[in-house]
């Protein structure tokens, strides 16, 4: 990457560094070659993002900044807020400091009444974002372009605000705390853009990052405690110092010797103590009782949803239990005549057909049975379906089969450690070789092809997330029945 980049701190490295920190290190010091393709549903978003903003500015009068040499566009920037333009489009505003120049371009620039520089009025930034609610990366984001601003107008904009995915404004209330945390957060990308690079750590969010397997690979070669699963990175400093550097030291350690270690209290070590264990030995580890209720009648439960636009469009059911196909009576099923079960699932085409699926799903709540259990994986389906119950309404077979949900993540935590970095369904059911038909499924993947369908209404597509939808609650019974052979 052109060294001057290191020098230029933009409002992107904010999503860059919540995602992960590596991804501002790797963009700057490491081999271009060695970075992968941003993930389809990330350049979806943000391709959304501009027609979204298309759309909200379509119909609005401003001046626009179409100048792309930075130094250029903010020369002409500053022209226009000097002669008091009303509404500044796509404007470039910055500042130097210290060796760093500070530099964005929001959305748009308003003009409000009030004195600074300019006389007695002073710009705001608005940006226009696909989001339902402002986040935390967001947040920053406005807030220094309000520092920006501030060093360029004298006065700090007191109305910081976005334009939702629903075309109503948000406004941020900037409290001290924000000031103080977007601050510090400046600092620590600084130090990175500088060359200081993060300790090595591992999250679910570094997926993202085009740049993961790089931190994998680099966590494999030094053999890293950031290999722990869960071991917060608040305790790699203290265990660091005390030696426990590599996941064969933790493997070995004598975790009842060691002194008060941060967020680790001594029962989680033993089992910090016992992934590195099935880390080293490559073997899975069982250290309980895998206890999970039988029913005659058990149902696998997989929900898609897609928090871009906040809807439940897919619930999935892999039943096995009624040779009879009883409760096959829907429209939506598929059945394996081989293994004498089925696929039932409920479609909502388009995200406003949410209810309509949601009341399709309680009628067929009504021909249920009372002796039947529904194995689901982490909280997402306890917790959604208990918000659709509210958000549109409840009935007694709901409230009966909400009772009945299990949870198998529960006992996979409570009695079996497997050699993965991550316990996702996937990560588990494919190490016991498990095989989904998509080389690409996934949760991301599965929003991806939704929002897909929704723009091309090609069927394949949706045909795609049906299919990995039913690859999950077939998953979900393969892990069932693997826990439950001991």
């Amino acid at each position: 990457m052109d060294s001057g980049a290191k020098n230029i701190f933009t409002p992107s490295l904010f999503f860059k560094y919540a995602k992960c920190p590596h991804w501002i290190w790797h963009d700057l010091y490491s081999d271009e070659k060695e970075k992968a393709e941003e993930p389809e549903l990330v350049l979806k978003i943000r391709e959304q993002g501009v027609e979204h903003e298309d759309e909200y500015v379509k119909d609005l009068s401003f001046d626009e900044v179409k100048e792309e040499d930075p130094a250029k566009a903010y020369e002409e920037t500053l022209k226009l807020m000097e002669s008091g333009s009303e509404l500044i489009y796509q404007g470039a505003i910055q500042f130097e400091d210290s060796g760093i120049v500070y530099r964005g371009r929001p959305d748009l620039m308003e003009k409000k009444p009030g004195k600074s520089k300019f006389g007695d009025y002073y710009y705001a930034p608005l940006d226009i974002k696909s989001s339902k609610e402002i986040s935390k990366e967001q947040e920053s984001q406005l807030i220094i372009y309000g520092m920006i601003l501030e060093r360029i107008q004298e006065r700090f904009p007191e109305e910081l605000a976005i334009i939702n995915k629903e075309m109503k404004r948000i406004q941020l209330d900037v409290s001290e705390k924000d000031m103080k945390r977007t601050k510090e957060r400046i600092g620590v990308i600084i130090g990175i853009m500088r060359g200081a690079k993060p300790p090595l750590k591992l999250a679910s969010s570094c997926k993202e990052s085009p740049w993961f397997k790089k931190c994998v690979s680099e966590a494999e070669e030094k053999d890293d405690i950031a290999l722990i699963y869960k071991l917060d990175s608040r305790s790699h400093p203290e265990l660091r110092n005390l030696g426990i550097k590599t996941v064969h030291d933790l493997a070995k350690a004598a975790v009842a010797e060691l002194p008060k270690i941060p967020y680790a209290s001594p029962e989680k070590l033993e089992k910090y103590k016992l992934q590195a264990q099935s880390l080293v030995d490559k073997e899975i580890k069982r250290f309980g009782q895998a206890e999970i209720p039988e029913a005659p009648l058990k149902i696998y439960f997989d929900i898609e949803g897609d928090p871009l636009l906040q809807a439940e469009y897919l619930f999935g059911f892999w039943i096995s239990g009624d040779p009879d196909k009883k409760y096959a009576d829907y429209k939506n099923v598929i059945f394996d005549e081989k293994e004498n079960k089925y696929f039932v699932y409920f479609l909502a085409e388009k995200p406003e057909e949410e209810e309509a699926m949601w009341s399709d799903f309680l009628d067929w709540l009504e021909k249920l049975p009372k002796d039947y259990l529904v194995y689901h994986y982490a909280d997402y389906e306890r917790s959604k379906t208990l918000a659709m119950a509210q958000k549109y309404r409840s009935s007694p077979a709901f409230e009966y089969f909400h009772s009945r949900l299990f949870d198998l993540s529960k006992v996979v935590q409570d009695s079996v450690i497997f050699p993965v970095y991550f316990y996702s369904i996937k990560d588990l059911a494919k190490h016991l070789n498990y095989k989904w038909r998509h080389e690409k499924a996934g949760g991301a993947q599965s929003i991806f092809w939704y929002e897909k369908w929704l723009e091309t209404r090609d069927r394949s597509v949706l045909q795609d997330i049906i299919n990995y939808n039913e690859d999950d609650v077939r998953a979900t019974e393969f892990l069932h029945n693997w826990l439950a052979r001991g």
